[in-house]
């Protein structure tokens, strides 16, 4: 069970990462970053929460793999 909620970590955790690039190459959010030079918070927002989910599920499988 615990391997099973690692995999389902990991894949959300690549899914967020997804989402994060994808927003960040919206045409909407390339003007955002052109005209103030940040990027957008929910940009930042999946990035982290999408690399907090591969971290947590990797570190799953490795602990409870054996």
């Amino acid at each position: 069970m615990r391997r099973a909620i690692s995999l389902v970590l990991i894949l959300m955790g690549a899914i967020l990462i997804y989402w994060g690039y994808d927003l960040q190459q919206q045409l909407d959010t390339r003007l955002i970053r052109e005209i103030t030079g940040e990027t957008p918070e929910a940009v930042w927002q999946y990035y982290v929460t999408g690399t907090i989910c591969l971290l947590m599920g990797g570190l799953g499988l490795w602990k409870f793999g054996r």
